[in-house]
């Protein structure tokens, strides 16, 4: 597998980050950089005026907010489980400018997984708040109880660069003319059931990394028809580091983050590399997340 796909920074950095981040620099770094992030159980959303910098994971603005180590269990409730965790925690750092909330969330993963074939899978990580205020089971919800998941995948985030064929993964495939190649991309769609029934996976372009879901407990996830995530990734030194964010209007029956307010967020992650997919994951139990005033 290439690495230039995976550690080159022009793909997830864009040409207007400089200005912002410029901007936000000044506000984010006048307290001088925190201490290193330690294990805790509770993290702040600070506030910070201007263009958060949600495109460049790597910027140097993230280091200077205060962030917590997440300690990572292997999840043992639902099968299939995950007999043996891969990674033990994740470092969290979390900002808001009053219209939008963005996570920063790393971890050690020598192995960047970002093609999905036959027994391969790709690195994933999500964020789960609940949709009303109060703390909801930590079982992706439950009946009433419905919960918000932003889920960001790696092989969206190759997406992003192109999109990814039967090429990548079999390099040395011989096929036939598809149906969009014979029909043309719209009168295609019957014949690319995926496409046809409004599958996310069979998308047949991305625009952000980041899927917005809600559920009522195990097997009960559902892709919200409108996406308005975003995010971006970068794979160095065998460390994912990723971005998430959100709207703090999150409207579809999400009440509103008020800066203010406080909410229990919950982790998990996947690596690839060991198979991790649906159920078999990396989980970290409610975190309190504290969402500073404007």
């Amino acid at each position: 597998m290439s690495d230039r796909k995976l550690t080159r920074r022009a793909v997830v950095v864009g040409a207007g980050v400089g200005a912002g981040t410029t901007a936000v620099a000044a506000v984010l770094g006048r307290h001088g950089p925190p201490a290193a992030p330690r294990l805790g159980t509770r993290m702040t959303a600070h506030f910070h005026g201007g263009e958060l910098p949600v495109d460049d994971p790597l910027a140097e603005e993230w280091r200077r907010i205060e962030g917590i180590l997440v300690p990572l269990e292997p999840q043992q409730v639902a099968p299939p489980f995950l007999a043996v965790a891969g990674v033990r925690e994740m470092e969290a750092r979390a900002a808001h400018n009053g219209e939008e909330l963005a996570f920063r969330l790393a971890w050690s993963d020598p192995d960047a997984d970002d093609l999905d074939g036959i027994a391969r899978f790709h690195d994933a990580v999500a964020v789960m708040l609940p949709q009303r205020p109060g703390e909801a089971p930590l079982t992706m919800g439950a009946k009433g109880a419905p919960v918000h998941i932003l889920q960001w995948r790696a092989s969206w985030q190759r997406d992003l660069e192109r999109k990814t064929g039967p090429e990548d993964l079999y390099p040395r495939l011989v096929r036939d003319i598809g149906p969009q190649e014979l029909l043309g991309f719209h009168a295609a769609a019957p014949y690319e059931a995926g496409r046809a029934v409004g599958n996310p996976l069979s998308a047949p372009v991305r625009w952000s990394p980041i899927e917005e879901i809600v559920a009522e407990g195990f097997g009960s996830a559902t892709s919200l028809p409108h996406q308005r995530a975003r995010g971006a990734a970068v794979h160095e030194s065998g460390r994912w580091t990723v971005t998430i964010a959100l709207l703090l209007e999150r409207g579809l029956g999400g009440a509103p983050i008020e800066p203010g307010s406080s909410w229990p967020v919950a982790f998990a992650i996947w690596l690839g590399s060991q198979k991790n997919r649906g159920s078999r994951k990396h989980i970290a139990s409610w975190v309190r997340l504290d969402v500073e005033e404007a």
